[in-house]
């Protein structure tokens, strides 16, 4: 799987230098091919199953019917797809929840308006057949990639268990290097994503947890720009919709959306398919349900705090917040309520 790796200390960096920039704001429309009215925004995505979602509202001409001309611009990192969000070059950008915190942290003007995905069982810790559960990886060497989404996930596992990093030797892997290194006996456990997670346990290794058993864990979100949030609702409201929309489109049609997802993504329909499964895209339901106060990680601000304890300690952030401060549930109570 297409996965992103946190690149924390850059995104900080890079949005501490360019927040105070201007969002792009574009208040220049465009019609549709019916005469109505379009409202040209810009999106900024990664690689990466879910956003695919964005490309089939355009393909489908989703976005259209909702009033929307979207401009969507790839990025090969979250790096820099933030990076031109903070600069204000793009209105929304995709992001893995965990890469919202330290840009915020450090004066990011943005809000996170929708959960877009969960990960469900493509990625996890395993280790040999003779480590039954987490409290026994204690003094045992674990590989896996240093600021990775799985590195945090790795962190999590060990503080439920009681544990912390230093109970463990992480060796820091690439994730397909900590994959094959694993299943060539060179360490104890690995904490890794698919294909790798997949080879492993095929390898005969021993699954210690999965994100199946907790797909709160590891998120990916859309966020807005302030100046989108505070004067253009009516354009958040229409990308919020647009992507529930493809999201039904791909449930009802799963053959023409695997087609058109898989050939903007750039693998065969079946491999596309068979990553989606590993993923939860929450109907409307689950989301406003990541948007509740709770304290546990049905929460998405409860996760999301808890991961940055972890990178406070590892010196990749400076400023701690209150997570909760960075979502904003308007949007997707807009929609409940539109349905």
């Amino acid at each position: 799987m297409k996965k992103r790796i946190l690149s924390i200390l850059c995104a900080a960096t890079m949005m501490l230098t360019l927040c105070a920039c201007g969002n792009s704001g574009n208040e220049s429309g465009s019609s549709s091919s019916e005469g109505k009215k379009l409202t040209k925004v810009t999106l900024g995505m990664t690689t990466w199953p879910t956003n695919e979602l964005y490309h089939l509202a355009k393909e489908k001409g989703i976005f259209e019917q909702n009033g929307l001309d979207v401009n969507i611009q790839e990025f090969s990192s979250t790096t820099d797809s933030l990076s031109a969000f903070a600069g204000g070059k793009i209105d929304f950008c995709t992001a893995p929840s965990s890469e919202t915190i330290a840009p915020y942290g450090e004066g990011g003007d943005f809000s996170v308006v929708l959960i877009s995905d969960k990960s469900n069982g493509c990625e996890g810790l395993i280790a040999k057949s003779d480590i039954k559960k987490v409290e026994d990886l204690k003094g045992e060497t674990i590989a896996t990639q240093l600021y990775s989404v799985d590195h945090m996930f790795l962190l999590t596992l060990l503080d439920d268990a009681g544990m912390s990093d230093k109970d463990v030797n992480i060796v820091d892997m690439s994730i397909q290097n900590s994959g094959n290194a694993f299943i060539a006996g060179q360490c104890d456990a690995a904490c890794v994503w698919d294909p790798y997670f997949s080879n492993a346990k095929n390898a005969g290794g021993t699954v210690l947890y999965s994100s199946e058993d907790n797909p709160n864990l590891i998120t990916d979100t859309l966020v807005a720009s302030s100046d989108m949030v505070n004067n253009n609702e009516t354009a958040v409201n229409a990308i919020v919709k647009s992507f529930f929309e493809a999201r039904k489109y791909w449930i009802d049609n799963p053959d023409d959306a695997n087609t058109i997802m898989a050939s903007k993504m750039g693998v065969d329909k079946e491999e596309f398919a068979n990553e989606m499964k590993g993923l939860i895209i929450p109907d409307i339901e689950e989301e406003l349900n990541l948007f509740k106060p709770a304290d546990d990680y049905t929460y998405w601000a409860f996760t999301q705090n808890k991961i940055q304890k972890f990178m406070k300690d590892l010196g990749a952030i400076n400023n701690e917040i209150n997570c909760e401060k960075m979502l904003n549930d308007k949007f997707v109570k807009n929609y409940a309520e539109s349905k």
